[in-house]
């Protein structure tokens, strides 16, 4: 329903139209507090092109289905190939209210194809400014990893990509006490880098130390443990949980 096979064969506003009008109708069919999340994604190996391609068009969707329980799952990887900033489109949705899901994974960008890397693997800072802008929406929704560990050890991968969320959800915490938001609010590049700089001086020292002091949200264990066990609630209540 919201991918189409190449040029000269869709009607798009027909296409549209039904797509809106088929998740009305879903939306309606479902008992009161289930919601529905649609995770757009920009292209795909059995068809190139999307209905719904970019998080501008998904919150379009959103705003036209008009639904309560009608929201969006934001997939790191798909907002890469679709040449976007993953930051931005959570901050987008999360400010619309919208903001139902998160997959956590990593890609190289506009390739074509999906990569589903271990989360953070190609663009670490892109992750970090992603997990403040969740912070900063206060997104306690659910968290999904959905990435393809083809040759590595699944179980080895999934406790590496929990470990790394929390350890940058610590870090963007730590970034935050020190000022980064309004870093970014004044454009201010070398304010941004210097107090990266720093955090990264700061936490080589604990490390050194063996100390594991993060502060208020107490999620940065896994900084001081990489070799550590985690595993991932079936569901969690709030980001502190993961």
């Amino acid at each position: 329903m919201c991918t189409h096979a190449p040029c000269v064969q869709v009607d798009y506003p027909l296409a549209w139209q039904r797509t809106v009008a088929a998740f009305q109708a879903v939306c309606d069919a479902c008992p009161p507090g289930v919601r529905v999340s649609l995770e757009f994604k920009p292209t795909d190996a059995s068809s190139r092109f999307a209905i719904v391609p970019s998080t501008g068009a998904a919150l379009l969707l959103a705003q036209q289905v008009d639904r309560p329980n009608f929201g969006l799952t934001l997939d790191a990887g798909h907002l890469l190939t679709a040449g976007e900033n993953p930051a931005q489109s959570v901050a987008m949705v999360g400010a619309a209210g919208k903001l139902f899901g998160m997959h956590l994974n990593d890609a190289h960008a506009r390739l074509g194809a999906e990569d589903g890397l271990a989360f953070g693997a190609a663009n670490p800072l892109a992750a970090l400014e992603l997990v403040r802008w969740m912070q900063r929406s206060s997104y306690s929704g659910h968290l999904y990893f959905d990435t393809f560990p083809l040759q590595e050890d699944p179980v080895r991968e999934a406790e590496y990509n929990v470990r790394r969320f929390r350890a940058l959800w610590a870090k963007a915490a730590r970034l935050a006490a020190a000022g980064i938001d309004g870093f970014a609010a004044e454009h201010d590049a070398m304010g941004l880098l210097e107090a990266l700089e720093a955090d990264m001086d700061g936490l080589s020292s604990r490390h050194a130390a063996g100390e594991c002091g993060v502060g208020a949200q107490q999620l940065a264990a896994d900084d001081c443990r990489p070799t550590g066990r985690t595993a991932l609630p079936a569901r969690h209540g709030t980001i502190d949980e993961v």
